[in-house]
């Protein structure tokens, strides 16, 4: 994939942050993987692996932890010391090193190949395992330290314990705990799944379903499908950016900013 080079200090951290966009964790990042996407307004506090994609939707809190290669769905909360989708290592290959598929890895090539270095290059295997892309649905959560390992899918709805070690995919609104990860209950009965998977409530903007009592989930169940029943209610719409946004991240805060102020005229 081609990555797309930014830089974000202080200021347009800052800046970003007042317009909704909440990007510490990628400080240090430097770049994405082309195709990514975040949907403001979003928090991403855990740090990003230079040059990874990541796909992130709206109203998540990516509180800490390290992720790389990664879709999340919106509403999705991470707390401190997750790790999602590590690089993988060759198991039945020569070595686990990964020399053998990225002899470029740490500048060590130039330093010990000399002049083979371009014939190494050009003969490496490629290990296609070493990232897969992890899937998190919407209104995920996951718990203190839990380590999810790479290509993994997380059902919407669902939760990972802390410090579980997530080696499988997880169905919707499961909760897992334990190492490696076991199914300790589903969070609703079946059929309330059933309903809340129907709706996909997450294509709406929370702040327009207040009208539900979120504390008892029947209740809520039922004025959210009477809402969209009767077109009471539109899926939200959130700003997209991509890696070309946050190459110039002060243009982008102060389009962020306008918008918001043709959207409060209108309103």
């Amino acid at each position: 994939m081609a990555k797309v080079a930014f830089s974000l200090n202080a200021a347009a951290l800052a800046a970003l942050d007042a317009v909704g966009l909440r990007l510490g964790g990628l400080a240090r990042t430097g770049r994405l993987a082309d195709g990514s996407r975040i949907e403001a307004p979003t928090s991403i506090v855990s740090t990003v692996a230079p040059g990874a994609f990541l796909d992130v939707g709206a109203f998540c809190n990516l509180s800490g932890g390290a992720i790389n290669n990664v879709r999340f769905g919106r509403y999705c909360s991470v707390a401190a010391g997750v790790t999602i989708g590590p690089h993988e290592h060759p198991t039945d290959w020569l070595t686990t090193s990964r020399i053998a598929y990225y002899p470029e890895v740490n500048g060590w090539d130039a330093l010990v190949a000399g002049s083979a270095r371009a014939r190494i290059r050009a003969g490496r295997r490629p290990f296609p395992a070493s990232c897969p892309l992890t899937v998190i649905g919407p209104d995920v959560w996951i718990g203190q330290g839990a380590f999810l390992k790479a290509g993994v899918t997380i059902g919407a709805g669902a939760i990972v314990g802390a410090r579980a070690t997530v080696l499988r995919d997880v169905p919707p609104y499961v909760v897992v705990v334990g190492t490696p990860a076991r199914m300790l209950r589903l969070r609703f009965a079946e059929p309330v799944v059933e309903r809340l998977l129907a709706i996909e409530w997450w294509r709406f903007s929370l702040y327009d379903l207040f009208d539900a009592p979120m504390d008892r989930i029947d209740a809520a169940l039922d004025v959210l499908e009477a809402l969209a029943a009767r077109g009471a209610v539109a899926p939200w719409r959130g700003v997209e950016i991509g890696p070309d946004d946050l190459a110039d991240p002060m243009a982008l805060a102060q389009a962020l900013a306008e918008d918001r102020r043709q959207a409060g005229r209108a309103a």
